[in-house]
């Protein structure tokens, strides 16, 4: 749960430093001036900056869910190896679905 408020709370601040961007944007695009050229300096390093910590978020997560899918992964193969009929029928039971399901959709 602390993982979760965790990273809304990034996922909301990278919303902010998006939205501060583009107001930013929208006031260089009304002021064509020398002094707009130091706000597009000032624009570059904070749309820089906003990149920068978006990578580090989506490398987050991306650790996050490859780390789950391995943990999942794992248990799977250790659920299916104590109990094999168990799988066996979910999988027949699955493939069953899946045959029915083509045959309705050829029918169409």
């Amino acid at each position: 749960m602390a993982n979760s408020s965790l990273r809304k709370a990034s996922l909301q601040s990278m919303e902010a430093e998006i939205e501060s961007l583009l107001k930013s944007l929208e006031s260089l695009k009304d002021d064509a001036s020398d002094e707009s050229r130091k706000t597009l300096k000032a624009l570059r390093g904070s749309a820089e900056n906003a990149l920068r910590h978006s990578r580090d978020l989506l490398g987050d997560a991306y650790t996050e869910v490859k780390t789950r899918t391995r943990e999942t992964g794992l248990a799977t193969r250790d659920y299916a190896q104590q109990h094999p009929w168990t799988t066996a029928g979910v999988a027949i039971g699955a493939l069953g679905l899946l045959a029915a399901y083509l045959m309705c959709k050829r029918g169409d």
